[in-house]
């Protein structure tokens, strides 16, 4: 579904990642680790474009270059959709209309349609009660629930997690694990950068390894949490486990 090819980006004279390649198939769950500064985020970022890869990069989805400067990112982000760590909400815009306005902003959807998806979904998750409120009434992990939901309104084909707990209480994590634990049993295609080792161990079937701007290792949840060869892997599992 992806190809990454010598994915390189720089931010004045610092090199945040260095020559990555990998591929993402169809239905995997493909869970990134690593210390702060790593490159996680950036890696995930310059999937969809958010950040600009420097020249020589290529990626491919779906057959189609990311990395052409013609390239129609309207059209890759729909299918590629990415969750954020900070919800990312529109505080001015009811719950439902936050998750239609993308569908019908971009005309793939009409009105009908787009509230009728944007209801099951929130059915689905137990908040369609929350439909017409807005996001200040909702906690933490109401919000994420809701920004995943809108990231499912547009039919991804796939979905970029990006930290998507780390800003939330303690006790709000789990309903938003449980949620992403569902959608990987559904066969959504996740790439997700996370702390939660234990999510990680659960769910993934490929687990990277970054740091320093590069994949340092990669493997089962079993081979890197389990049987880890690098050095700095098992110094950065020894602080995190």
């Amino acid at each position: 579904m992806i190809e990454v090819n010598n994915l390189s980006i720089s931010f004045g004279n610092l090199n945040i990642l260095k020559g990555i390649s990998t591929k993402i198939e169809k239905g995997e769950k493909v869970v990134i680790i690593g210390p702060s500064g790593s490159g996680k985020s950036t890696f995930l970022r310059c999937l969809n474009r958010l950040e600009t890869p420097a020249a020589g990069s290529s990626i491919i989805f779906e057959g189609q270059s990311v990395t052409d400067k013609n390239a129609d990112l309207n059209k890759i982000r729909q299918k590629m959709n990415m969750v954020f760590q900070h919800f990312n909400l529109f505080p001015h815009l009811t719950i439902l209309q936050n998750i239609t306005l993308a569908p019908l902003t971009l005309k793939i959807q009409t009105k009908e349609e787009a509230e009728k998806i944007a209801m099951d979904l929130l059915e689905r998750i137990g908040l369609a009660d929350k439909a017409h409120v807005y996001p200040d009434s909702l906690s933490g992990g109401q919000k994420q629930r809701i920004a995943i939901v809108r990231s499912l309104a547009m039919k991804p084909d796939v979905i970029l997690f990006d930290e998507p707990t780390s800003a939330l209480d303690p006790e709000m994590v789990g309903e938003v694990l449980q949620l992403m634990k569902d959608l990987a049993k559904q066969g959504m295609t996740m790439i997700v950068v996370t702390h939660e080792m234990g999510f990680a161990r659960e769910v993934a079937n490929r687990v990277l390894f970054m740091d320093d701007g590069v994949i340092e290792e990669e493997g089962t949840p079993s081979q890197i949490f389990d049987n880890p060869q690098s050095p700095r892997l098992k110094q950065f599992l020894n602080a995190v486990l």
